[in-house]
């Protein structure tokens, strides 16, 4: 099981990531406030949500990535989702309709965000939950220089 998973309301990335991936119904904002919950109940914010180029109201798609396991709240994670929610809400609404391709970019723009915010993961969530960092092995091989 992974320690870590991602809100999205974006179907490529739900089909790309399966198990890991929480999809969502709605728009950013239902994104933007189911993060903003995990936060509460003691989640962290592993990729930023306002990761991209694109405002939150220009791309109808959002995916979060965020730690599977609770601890106490994240004052950081709290600040920069909070931060997100209010950039939405002064933000004018645009209720369009895309056409059918440009809904796929705008799906590949956010999965692009989320493969790279994969590559990007920190060190301690690579490991499975259980798995042991062996610091002697570490030492060992520094000291082979």
């Amino acid at each position: 099981m992974a320690n870590f998973h991602i809100l999205t309301n974006n179907p490529a990335v739900a089909a790309a990531y399966g198990a890991i991936a929480q999809p969502l119904t709605g728009g950013v904002a239902a994104v933007f406030i189911a993060a903003r919950d995990a936060v509460h109940l003691g989640a962290e914010l592993i990729s930023h949500p306002l990761a991209g180029s694109l405002k939150p109201n220009e791309n109808p798609y959002k995916s979060i990535v965020l730690s599977a396991q609770k601890g106490a709240l994240n004052a950081k994670s709290l600040a920069l989702i909070e931060d997100a929610i209010a950039v939405l809400k002064k933000l004018p609404a645009k209720a369009r309709s895309y056409p059918p391709p440009v809904l796929e970019d705008f799906s590949v723009i956010d999965l692009d965000l989320v493969h790279s915010a994969m590559q990007a993961l920190p060190a301690q969530y690579h490991q499975h939950p259980h798995q042991k960092h062996s610091t002697e092995q570490e030492a060992h091989h520094g000291n082979d220089l």
